[in-house]
């Protein structure tokens, strides 16, 4: 007999999935005056909201209301957002059924205590600004390997698709056409390289990320250990296979500090219904309940390994906050428009070490540039910059009438804006190198060009008249620094207007 309660969960797990990936698809430009729907997905995640309003960065409030939930809800009825809810979770669980399903259960595998110590040093950098959690947080984490991964490869298969079926859709009345460009992000292979090992990992143990490594699991694990919904255990005839079916290892197993098959750690059980397999009908099912004998409250850890996780955390975070894990601020190094804060005053561009503080490297912005600008960081930010997004001029500008970036970030590391704003936004500073431009040569080398000048949208490059020729100047206070004439410009190999940043604070 089927277990309805597992095939409830099983069926939210698919809609949840289902709508995380339509909401991803959602996140572009829909055209002025049309917002992009928000990030819901990740501000679901209390880690992502928790990094970011530990960070001294000021943020609204506002933005953490369904984490709010998400933590109010864990506290009620436990893990089950993990079990349920998380779109990696049911990733993971899709491809250990189709992959790792024969292989045995691994009992010895089932300690979930580094995911602990790993939540203990993603705070503690957070504190001094510095972000850890966008490594491990498995929201900004899938949603970055759909951004440069997936999307890139479902845009080359369609415009494929499309290129070579076009006469069999013009036979049957149909007509479609290819995508004006095919996104290609940096670091893709990296990328891809966690997201396999990270399924890799079920040849361990199932969900072994989730149960040992997952820093957002932790959190939800202290605090829904105290939840009133819990597996009721009747009787026990030691079968074990409940212990065998769970794979959040929150049935003990043999050797572990509260081996007995009738108890559960609490802050392990994810509420998946996959121990209600009882043959003697020894677990009545899950219910409310005070706390019992039969529920494990504790969590087990190394005091000495949580304090130094702890240590590690502060030290990542104070070198990143003094800067003495960072070269000086790469001069193209070019943040998106959203990078604001809103003052009395108006609003400013954040520093380097505001925009990191808050940025969890989730790719939305990427993902909704519509010109393919913006691109994860390199080197250009340093090591504690690693894929921020920034705006690469010659492989797309910053369209003036698109507000995207600023409408699907997540923690307000790139608030909202409005078009009207743009041209008091300035990202950066465009430059004429004369030895390359075509309008500045002499004599006989000498070609009228002023292509910059006929692209800029905000009439930040004006035509002089010097030697008795036409030249190009930037106008420094109406530049903004979109790129549009960088992307523009006409001298190969290298552009004549280059784009540089406007300020070197970090």
């Amino acid at each position: 007999m089927r277990n309805p309660l597992k095939v409830l969960r099983r069926t939210v797990q698919v809609l949840a999935l289902l709508a995380f990936l339509f909401l991803f698809w959602q996140t572009r430009w829909h055209g002025q005056g049309t917002g992009s729907p928000p990030p819901l997905f990740l501000r679901l995640g209390p880690l992502t909201a928790l990094t970011a309003w530990l960070a001294p960065t000021p943020t609204w409030l506002p933005l953490f209301v369904p984490a709010a939930i998400t933590l109010l809800v864990t506290v009620l009825l436990g893990r089950v957002f993990c079990g349920w809810i998380c779109p990696l979770g049911t990733t993971i669980d899709l491809s250990d059924h189709l992959l790792w399903r024969k292989r045995s259960p691994r009992p010895e595998l089932n300690r979930p205590t580094w995911k602990y110590y790993l939540l203990a040093a993603v705070l503690a950098s957070a504190v001094f600004g510095a972000q850890l959690g966008w490594l491990l947080d498995p929201i900004p984490l899938l949603t970055r390997t759909l951004t440069v991964v997936a999307y890139p490869l479902a845009v080359a298969a369609y415009n494929l698709g499309v290129t070579v079926g076009h006469p069999v859709l013009q036979a049957v009345g149909l007509s479609a056409y290819p995508t004006d460009r095919e996104p290609v992000f940096a670091l893709n292979l990296l990328v891809l390289a966690v997201f396999v090992v990270i399924l890799g990992l079920g040849a361990l143990s199932r969900r072994y990320w989730c149960r040992s490594l997952c820093p957002l699991g932790a959190l939800l694990a202290l605090v829904g250990r105290f939840s009133f919904l819990g597996r009721k255990v009747d009787g026990c005839v030691s079968c074990k296979r409940c212990q065998g079916e769970c794979k959040m290892g929150a049935i003990p197993a043999p050797g572990e500090p509260c081996e007995d098959y009738r108890r559960t750690v609490a802050a392990e059980c994810v509420q998946c219904f996959d121990c209600l397999v009882c043959p003697q009908e020894g677990i009545s099912g899950l219910g409310f309940s005070t706390r019992s004998g039969d529920v494990d409250e504790k969590t087990h850890l190394s005091k000495r390994r949580f304090v130094g996780a702890l240590g590690l955390g502060l030290l990542y975070g104070a070198t990143a906050a003094t800067g003495a894990g960072r070269h000086a601020t790469h001069s193209r190094l070019l943040r998106p428009p959203g990078a604001i804060l809103r003052t009395p005053s108006g609003p400013r561009n954040m520093s380097e070490s505001e925009f990191r503080s808050l940025c969890v490297r989730c790719g939305n912005c990427m993902k909704a540039c519509v010109t393919g600008g913006l691109q994860p960081a390199v080197v250009e930010a340093g090591f504690d910059g690693l894929f921020t997004p920034i705006l690469i001029p010659k492989l797309g500008p910053c369209e003036q009438n698109c507000t995207a970036c600023g409408q699907v970030c997540p923690t307000g590391a790139l608030g909202q804006f409005r078009v009207e704003e743009k041209k008091q936004i300035q990202i950066g500073l465009a430059t004429i190198h004369t030895d390359k431009c075509l309008c500045w040569r002499k004599g006989d080398l000498y070609k009228l060009c002023l292509v910059c000048d006929e692209q800029c949208s905000y009439d930040a490059v004006k035509v002089i008249e010097y030697e008795g020729q036409k030249r190009p100047v930037v106008d420094a206070d109406k530049c903004v620094g979109c790129g549009v004439c960088e992307n523009k410009c006409p001298s190969k190999p290298e552009a004549a207007i280059v784009v540089y940043r406007r300020d070197t604070r970090v």
